[in-house]
């Protein structure tokens, strides 16, 4: 293993975080709360923002029902639990093992805590540097995730440039270095490229196929037909061009699937489509 490559540390760790229906924290109102706010609503985050001062768009975003709550105030340390209720935290049982089975009431009761309940991240966007460390400092203390703006050393996460088409994203970051030049390389050189592909339908026909594979033509949960799907469709994703993925239809990967275990070639599949 002379030619072991060993990935370079010192980055991040790029996650699609699922804030779907979760609470999430802005403290603060104006451009830099509205770019946060921009990205939660992308995610279907339930926002709850607490500012003196709110930016006319997000005091939009609001009358169109799309922010959870806005608190018009400064921040107060009790914020950061508004939503939990009086009722504690089920306690595991103290003999728990990886035998012991969890009734459903205490399981409800857990999702409820994390789902309606606890803040899945907390976001300052504050000029006051100081009253940010104190929401940071709290914030760990209670276990919350949270970003301070402009502050990578006080972040659990960053913000990078995003680029979206339909169920694609794509982020850049520079890991707190420069952002707006990852904006910049997006801008310049990654929006050009994508706008001439049609991503949103080649993403589409994509999860088609997976969807299909998965629950008609190869379905099971064992071991080995995942892994049997799992190549298979690695297979034939490379086997096609990028600008075929783009250009085909819903009936063409259907012609596709009738072709599985085998991997059929561009010629075959065309071949195919004039035989239908």
């Amino acid at each position: 293993m002379d030619n072991l490559e060993i990935p370079k540390p010192n980055g991040s760790l790029m996650l699609a975080w699922q804030v779907k229906n979760r609470h999430v924290l802005v403290v603060g109102g104006g451009d830099v709360a509205l770019s946060r706010v921009n990205h939660l609503l992308q995610a279907n985050a339930k926002i709850t923002i607490i500012a003196k001062e709110i930016h006319p768009i997000i005091r939009k975003y609001n009358e169109l029902g799309l922010i959870y709550a806005i608190h018009e105030r400064g921040f107060q340390i009790t914020d950061l639990k508004m939503y939990e209720s009086s009722n504690k935290l089920p306690e595991l049982p103290n003999d728990l093992s990886l035998d012991t089975v969890l009734d459903d009431d205490l399981i409800n009761q857990l999702e409820e805590y994390h789902q309606n309940q606890r803040f899945a991240m907390v976001l300052t966007c504050l000029n006051d540097y100081q009253l940010s460390l104190k929401i940071y400092h709290i914030a760990k203390l209670q276990n919350l995730n949270i970003n301070l703006a402009d502050k990578p050393s006080q972040c659990d996460f960053y913000f990078g440039s995003t680029y979206r088409k339909g169920p694609l994203q794509i982020m850049i970051s520079s890991n707190g270095q420069s952002p707006r030049f990852c904006n910049r390389l997006k801008e310049v050189k990654l929006k050009p490229v994508f706008e001439s592909l049609d991503i949103e339908n080649a993403v589409s026909n994509l999860g088609y196929l997976r969807g299909k594979l998965r629950k008609d033509i190869h379905p099971g949960e064992d071991v080995s037909v995942i892994k049997e799907r799992m190549e298979w469709n690695k297979t034939i994703t490379d086997r096609f061009s990028i600008e075929d993925w783009c250009l085909f239809k819903k009936s063409d990967v259907d012609l596709i699937l009738k072709t599985y275990p085998n991997f059929p070639n561009i010629g075959v599949l065309l071949k195919q489509r004039d035989d239908e």
